[in-house]
């Protein structure tokens, strides 16, 4: 027995010195070296980018499990001229893990332009949730005003929160759509389209008269679904525009010119 407790004790002094010396596993929360507050960052670069009034931005979605992909995706966007920002919309991590996020964002941040990261349904595994919101943004939703117009960026990710009712946040999408003097149009910015199965049914309708009857919103942005498409379930006058997945190499850029708004597919 003494010697047992003998070889346990020297087992945990080694142990103990040389714990520092251990990796990280790739689940844990966060290190020293974890980017912080990237949106919040970003949004006074966004803020401070002086030009004219066309509004011009990238819509990028999925880039889970892309890594072979970002390289040539970094370098067709810094080609695009004009661009003002780029939004990562969503399933950045495929598991959730720390070093996933960071991969992605070593390529994201050689991007000309700032760009903003909203969460997706692969974002909340494992840690994905604390990740996302120590490296970009402690609030899922949040919105911002450029040139005259707001984006509204949300979380829709209702099948992680088993269609409990309460994701989308339409209280918090009602104030954000109430009309603003001063705004010309909006945008909602969310990873699960609302057409898509894992979006709360309960909450369809509510969702698309919150935005239907603001009427300036320009279009409902999102990804998820890995292919390109234009739905308008609610209102002619309201697409609901999905982007293609990085690893298919599709992007879209969006434009407001003179307040109207268009978009297109960009293949790198």
């Amino acid at each position: 027995m003494k010697l047992n407790l003998l070889v346990l004790s020297a087992v945990a002094v080694i142990f103990s010195s040389s714990c520092r010396k251990l990796e990280y596993s790739p689940n844990q929360k966060f290190d020293k070296n974890t980017p912080r507050n990237i949106n919040a960052e970003n949004l006074k670069r966004i803020q401070s980018t002086p030009g004219d009034d066309t509004i011009r931005f990238v819509l990028s979605g999925d880039s889970q499990a892309a890594y072979d992909d970002l390289k040539p995706f970094v370098n067709k966007v810094n080609a695009t001229p004009g661009i003002d920002f780029v939004i990562l919309n969503g399933d950045i991590s495929d598991f959730g893990l720390l070093q996933e996020f960071k991969w992605i964002e070593s390529y994201y941040s050689k991007l000309n332009a700032p760009y903003l990261a909203v969460i997706g349904n692969h974002d909340h595994s494992a840690n994905g949730v604390y990740v996302y919101q120590t490296m970009y943004s402690e609030q899922l939703d949040f919105s911002f005003v450029y040139k005259g117009v707001k984006f509204v960026c949300h979380n829709t990710n209702s099948r992680e929160y088993k269609f409990n009712g309460t994701v989308p946040d339409l209280n918090f999408l009602k104030t954000q759509f109430q009309p603003e003097a001063g705004i010309k149009g909006y945008f909602a910015i969310a990873h699960v389209p609302p057409t898509s199965g894992d979006f709360d049914e309960k909450l369809f309708t509510d969702y698309g008269k919150i935005l239907t009857d603001n009427g300036k919103v320009y279009a409902v942005l999102n990804a998820h679904i890995d292919k390109e498409t234009i739905q308008f379930p609610y209102s002619p006058n309201l697409p609901i525009i999905t982007t293609n997945t990085l690893y298919n190499r599709h992007f879209l850029v969006v434009e407001v010119v003179n307040n109207n708004f268009k978009f297109y597919d960009v293949e790198f």
